[in-house]
């Protein structure tokens, strides 16, 4: 009980996330972006972090490249004055994604079960066949097994 409690507050925090997917980076990165913004220049931006104009110039190419870190990010946003945001956000609700999963995988441990069916002459209808695949589905989506994900 405890642990669907805790699982429903993580999944309302992502759903509250969906639409910040609609921000884009801006081509020439966020830093550049709020530098100029602010009719900020690079060695201005340079003074303020206390490195040389080309430690940040380097910042905003390493940026536009994914490949400044989280620490450097920071650094430049409380010099910018202004909050970093880091988050994973689904591209679809984490309900939706769980439910795709534990179809994928009834559909997986059904069909194995089908086939060994099959070699005893016990087949399934495909209606019966369906119907194993719904309950499965069902069993997984309410327990959340630890291998729900392993393929």
């Amino acid at each position: 009980m405890i642990k669907q409690i805790i699982r429903d507050q993580y999944r309302s925090k992502f759903d509250q996330l969906i639409d910040i997917n609609r921000i884009k980076t801006p081509k020439e990165g966020w830093i550049r972006t709020l530098r100029t913004a602010l009719g900020m220049s690079s060695p201005q931006l340079a003074t303020r972090l206390g490195v040389s104009k080309s430690q940040a110039s380097q910042m905003e190419r390493m940026e536009m490249e994914d490949r400044i870190t989280l620490k450097q990010l920071r650094r430049v946003a409380e010099t910018l004055n202004s909050d970093l945001v880091y988050a994973l956000v689904p591209r679809k609700p984490v309900e939706s994604m769980i439910c795709d999963r534990a179809k994928q995988k009834a559909k997986n441990l059904v069909n194995k079960t089908d086939v060994q069916m099959k070699l005893e002459a016990q087949q399934l209808s495909s209606e019966q066949l369906q119907r194993q695949i719904e309950l499965e589905t069902e069993r997984l989506i309410k327990e959340l097994p630890r291998d729900l994900w392993e393929d």
